[in-house]
């Protein structure tokens, strides 16, 4: 079960920072509203929240079955899922050095998973 927790916990986390991503292309839209406006009528971002609430509420879970040390380096994955689908959503560049550093945090990850 704790690696469905961390699996959804990721996803909703890397789901709320492409909402915001949403969110601020909506914001930068609509300059005609007054900045309250553009957050409150603004679904992107209420669904970003949301996303990051429910995340919030799945890694406190998390934390009261495994030690923070062993599972907060899965939360890096988010960025990789996050690179990808600003690559295939908004257009997004993934350069080598990006890469390099995507396949760093997969190795960093593996290797946190090892440790007793």
């Amino acid at each position: 079960m704790l690696y469905w927790l961390l699996a959804g916990n990721i996803f909703l986390m890397s789901l709320g920072q492409i909402l915001f991503k949403k969110s601020s292309l909506f914001i930068e839209s609509h300059l005609d509203l007054a900045i309250i406006y553009r957050y409150i009528l603004n679904y992107w971002f209420l669904l970003g929240l949301t996303s990051f609430g429910v995340a919030t509420l799945v890694w406190i879970k998390i934390l009261s079955m495994a030690k923070l040390s062993a599972v907060y380096p899965m939360q890096s994955l988010a960025y990789i899922i996050v690179a990808f689908l600003s690559y295939y959503l908004f257009g997004e560049k993934i350069s080598f050095i990006n890469s390099l550093g995507i396949m760093i945090i997969i190795f960093g990850v593996f290797l946190a998973s090892q440790g007793k």
